[in-house]
């Protein structure tokens, strides 16, 4: 399994309508020198009949496609925060964005012997899912026209990934407190009068 951030390619086809969907990226070199590494380990006991060629091209791309209408072999799509990404988010995606990518090498036989990246995750680094629920509280920062603090939002993230919390709630919880106190420091809590 190899996890690493890259960016899609210009002839990606993420179109909703289609009927294959194709994710064109290049491997990073030092990804490529592991997947070439695990390609021979795979391949070692293989008789030494026709081999089919490695599933990238000279430059490192790879042509990832799967089926748009069944379903088979979709990969899981998530916005920068890890949130899946219905077909709204999936709209948004286009060549050229940063992505982190999870892909797994796999052996096929027929009708050669060989191996495919089959990727399985799609994290979109500068997408946000819309939230799917309603505000978060009446103090929602949906509401308020507050410049929010930066290293708030990074601290809680930090800690986020340290503990290993859920991100969105954390967060979420953490930008509500700091606009309640910011709103009661500036007497607009209706609660407090």
């Amino acid at each position: 399994m190899y996890v690493f951030d890259t960016a899609l390619e210009p002839k990606t086809s993420l179109l909703g309508d289609a009927r294959l969907q194709r994710l064109i990226f290049r491997l990073p070199d030092e990804v490529m020198a592991t997947v070439k590494r695990d390609r021979r380990r795979l391949l070692k006991n293989r008789q030494c009949g026709e081999m089919s060629p490695p599933p990238w091209d000279a430059q490192g791309r790879v042509c990832f496609s799967y089926s748009g209408k069944t379903g088979i072999s979709t990969p899981v799509f998530a916005d920068r925060r890890d949130a899946p990404l219905g077909n709204r988010g999936l709209q948004r995606i286009r060549a050229g964005c940063p992505v982190r990518l999870t892909v797994r090498q796999v052996r096929h036989r027929q009708p050669r012997a060989g191996t495919r990246l089959q990727v399985l995750k799609v994290q979109v680094l500068h997408l946000d899912a819309p939230h799917q629920g309603g505000l978060a509280s009446p103090h929602s920062i949906q509401n308020v026209n507050l410049q929010l603090p930066l290293d708030l939002m990074q601290e809680v993230e930090r800690l986020a990934l340290y503990e290993d919390w859920s991100n969105q709630a954390w967060l979420r919880n953490a930008i509500e407190s700091q606009v309640r106190d910011t709103r009661t420091r500036l007497g607009l809590d209706e609660s407090v009068a």
